[in-house]
Order: C-alpha cells, then sequence, then structure tokens
C-alpha cells in the first residue's frame, strides 16, 4: 500500500478531520488492535501537531460478538459508571473525538437483534449528553474509516484478501480527494466548491422541502424554526470557532426537520449498516413526524429494534442533499458502510438532530426543542436518493422552488 497516501490521508484526519490544534486532547474511539500501524501513525502526527495527550479506547466486534452471545440479558442491559465516566470526562476536558470504523458491516448479523437493542441502548443512553454537546459542536469530533479484511472483501467479492484491502484503501483515499501530493490540498477546494452551494441554498430562506422518485418516495419535511443548511465543515463553537469537519469523505449539505412536520412515505435507495448488520429494502411512513409504519425487504427486525429505542428514534434528525453524480457514486463502489454511502445519496436520519444549523441564542435543549429538534440517543443514516430524485422548496416567502432536478442540484 502506498505510504505515502496512508500517511497523507493521517494528515486530513487530524487537521481537517478533527481540527487538532496544540494543547487538545485527542480521543480515537472504537479502533481494534489490527489497524495499530495507522494508529501509531496516526499518533505520532498528533503529538508533533502540539496534541497534549492522545487516548484510544479500542474495541473488537469479535470480543463485542461473543459478549453479545454469551452474556445475560441484565448485563448487557446496563453499563458501568467507569465506562461512561471515561467518555464523559474527556468531553469536559473538550478533548477532540475521532470514531475510527473498520468492522465488518454484518460482523453481528448472528447475535438476536434483542441483544444488540438492549446493548445499543445501554452504550447510547449515559452519553446522550456528550452526543448532545457534539450536534451542538461544543467539542470538535469527526469520523473516518479504515479497511478492515472482511469489510473490504464484503465490498470486492472477487478479488484476494490483500487485493481487497488495497483496492479498498485506493477507494477511500480517491472518496476523500487524497493524493501522493497532498491529504489537505483536494480536500480545501472541494470544500470551497461545497460551500458555493450551500450560500445560494441558503440564500432562498427554505422553509420546507418537498421529495419523489419513481422507488415511490413522496415525502414532505419543514425545516426546523430558524434552520438553514450547511456542509462540509463545522465550527467549533458555532458560528466562528476552530474548523473541523465531522465526516470523511463529505458531499452532503444538510439542515435539520422539524420533528412533528414530516409527513409521506419514503423508500430506502440503497443497503446501510447498524450495529453490525446490513438492512435493505427499508419503506417508512411519516404522519404528524412520527413514523406509523415501516418495512424492509431486509433487516425489518433492527428497523424494530431502532424505532423502539426512544421516543426520538421514529423521527428524523437529518435530511441531506447529495448529489446523484457524486464522486462517491460515480465510482460505482457499494461501501457497505453509512459514512461514505450516504456520500453517494440523498439521505434522511432517524433519531438525534444537528443543533448547530438551528440558530438562535439560546441553546438550552428545551429552547431547540421548541424550534423543532429532535431528540434522541441514535442517529441512523439511510439513503433514499435516485437518478431521478426531485425535490421542491418552498421558501420563507412562499416561493416554490425546484432546487434538486433528475438527482442533482438544480440552483
Amino acid at each position: 500500500m502506498n505510504q505515502k497516501k496512508i500517511e497523507n490521508y493521517a494528515d486530513l484526519v487530524l487537521q481537517r478531520g478533527v481540527g487538532l490544534t496544540a494543547g487538545d486532547i485527542l480521543v480515537i474511539e472504537d479502533p481494534s488492535v489490527t489497524q495499530i500501524e495507522f494508529l501509531r501513525i496516526l499518533t505520532k502526527k498528533a503529538y508533533e501537531l502540539g496534541a497534549k495527550d492522545v487516548v484510544i479506547h479500542f474495541a473488537d466486534q469479535e470480543l463485542t460478538k461473543i459478549r453479545l452471545e454469551n452474556a445475560a440479558m441484565e448485563t448487557l442491559s446496563e453499563m458501568p459508571d467507569w465506562w461512561a465516566e471515561s467518555r464523559r470526562y474527556y468531553g469536559d476536558k473538550k478533548a477532540c473525538f475521532l470514531r475510527l470504523i473498520d468492522e465488518s458491516p454484518n460482523g453481528l448479523s448472528s447475535v438476536s437483534t434483542d441483544r444488540i437493542a438492549a446493548w445499543k441502548k445501554a452504550i447510547t443512553e449515559p452519553l446522550k449528553d456528550l452526543a448532545f454537546r457534539k450536534k451542538e459542536n461544543l467539542v470538535k469530533w469527526s469520523a473516518l474509516a479504515l479497511p478492515g479484511k472482511e469489510w473490504a472483501k464484503l465490498v470486492f467479492p472477487n478479488a484476494s484478501e490483500e487485493e481487497a484491502v488495497e483496492k479498498l484503501w485506493n477507494a477511500i483515499f480517491d472518496a476523500c480527494y487524497v493524493t501522493e501530493e497532498s491529504g489537505i490540498d483536494g480536500w480545501d477546494k472541494h470544500i470551497d466548491e461545497m460551500w458555493e452551494n450551500v450560500k445560494k441554498i441558503n440564500a432562498l430562506n427554505i422553509r420546507s422541502l418537498h421529495f419523489t422518485n419513481s422507488l415511490g418516495t413522496d415525502i414532505t419535511m419543514d425545516i426546523c424554526d430558524d434552520g438553514i443548511f450547511t456542509g462540509g465543515i463545522c465550527h467549533c463553537p458555532e458560528p466562528d470557532g476552530e474548523v473541523f469537519a465531522p465526516n470523511i469523505p463529505t458531499e452532503e449539505i444538510l439542515a435539520t426537520p422539524h420533528k412533528l412536520k414530516v409527513n409521506g412515505e419514503v423508500y430506502s435507495s440503497m443497503p446501510f449498516v447498524h450495529a453490525g448488520n446490513i438492512v435493505d429494502g427499508l419503506y417508512l411512513k411519516f404522519k404528524e413526524g412520527l413514523v406509523v409504519d415501516y418495512d424492509a425487504k431486509l433487516g425489518k427486525d433492527i428497523v424494530k429494534g431502532i424505532l423502539e429505542t426512544d421516543e426520538g428514534s421514529r423521527r428524523i434528525g437529518e435530511i441531506a442533499l447529495v448529489p446523484f453524480d457524486s464522486p462517491i457514486r460515480k465510482s460505482g463502489v457499494l461501501f457497505y458502510n453509512t459514512l461514505f454511502d450516504e456520500n453517494a445519496s440523498c439521505h434522511i436520519a432517524l433519531g438525534a438532530g444537528y443543533s448547530d444549523v438551528i440558530m438562535g441564542e439560546d441553546r438550552s435543549s428545551e429552547a431547540l426543542e421548541a424550534k423543532g429538534l429532535n431528540l434522541s440517543a441514535l442517529h441512523v443514516d439511510f439513503m433514499f436518493g435516485t437518478e431521478d430524485m426531485r425535490c421542491k422548496a418552498t421558501c420563507a416567502d412562499g416561493r416554490e422552488v425546484e432546487i434538486f432536478k433528475d438527482g442533482s442540484f438544480n440552483l
């Protein structure tokens, strides 16, 4: 594998992803020990950039599966205080949080869904306040992926294991605009181009969106009161703090829908992964913001677990516009990884909304909820964009503008 590109990828992750600056603590979440070489590169570079400390919370999908299959349900349904406190402690220190994804997309498919649901609720509920602070951009955070062997073989089944990993590495580099010369130059140019569209969309003062396509999607949603669109980068704190990028890669321009003002039906256009299981052929029906009916061709029981997590998991927290001709879509690679696949298609997220795109001085959860923000322990993205996707926006002055046509921006 191209060592120079790997090092440039690490530069991108640190300097543009979490926006690491001198004195910051870096917390790396969920890497497996199989990625130790990249972690060493990342850690060394972080200290060279002036990091105060680098803390790694390791995880292993196979060990997680063994625990989920064998521990008592009572054990899976709770987490010890020290586990949550070890995360909240660094949140209070305003650390940078970097989530590293390398697990197999269907690595937990043999585990019963009731056990997965209990475990997911146990690990998310104690960290709801930290999750809210991340979405409010009070700490810098980002996510990236590294090619695990099982994941690579799922994406490239006809290649040998070694070839599959190399192919996946190259697909990741291309999606993130990483070259041998730089991990940052191509990324910065891309973000500048995205922000031209963000400015055009916000100039319309959009209050609601109506999506339709040939799959049967016909859904209308209002944007939160005082809500705007953003894309690519965030600031800690908003609106003019330190710059960071929550997701690497990114092609999405997103807003937060009003939790009570979503009506209609939506059909997923691509499979997505949740808790080590693949879900495909998802159908959701909304009435006054709430999911009132659902189905899936694959993983319906997983969807049931998502919807039953808490009060907010049956409502929407994000709507993202992604052109059908995005580089990730044009690559022809189905990553089976939401971090990448959500950037190949317009997508919706069930669960927690992003508060940073709701304007106003009162940043309390009560004030933000009053403007339509959905609160939940979960945030689960699924893709619904197609080549014939259309989106008609209604502006604050009553104008109707078709901002998306034939799967791409119409600005």
